[in-house]
């Protein structure tokens, strides 16, 4: 029996979940806004840790590149960093 999904069906299932990676990088942004708060008006935009966030979220909006498991553990270390514990 033939399946009834068309192709375009098939290759939706496949894409990531945008909703979730929407709220990703949502947090992502609000990481950047942390780092330069917690940087204060000296920080220089070259900076590696906020200059790493902004690629990510320049990615994300250019060509929804998601962050793969290692970008991941990046980002959750430097969240913790500058979250202070604040959720």
């Amino acid at each position: 029996m033939k399946s009834s999904k068309r192709l375009v069906d098939v290759l939706d299932e496949n894409l990531p979940d945008k909703l979730f990676w929407d709220k990703i990088f949502a947090k992502l942004g609000l990481l950047q806004a942390k780092i330069e708060s917690y940087k204060g008006p000296s920080m220089n935009i070259d900076d590696n840790e906020y200059r790493w966030v902004t690629d990510r979220l320049e990615y994300w909006n250019s060509e929804e590149r998601v962050l793969m498991k290692e970008e991941m553990q990046v980002a959750n270390k430097m969240w913790n960093k500058y979250n202070k514990g604040v959720v």
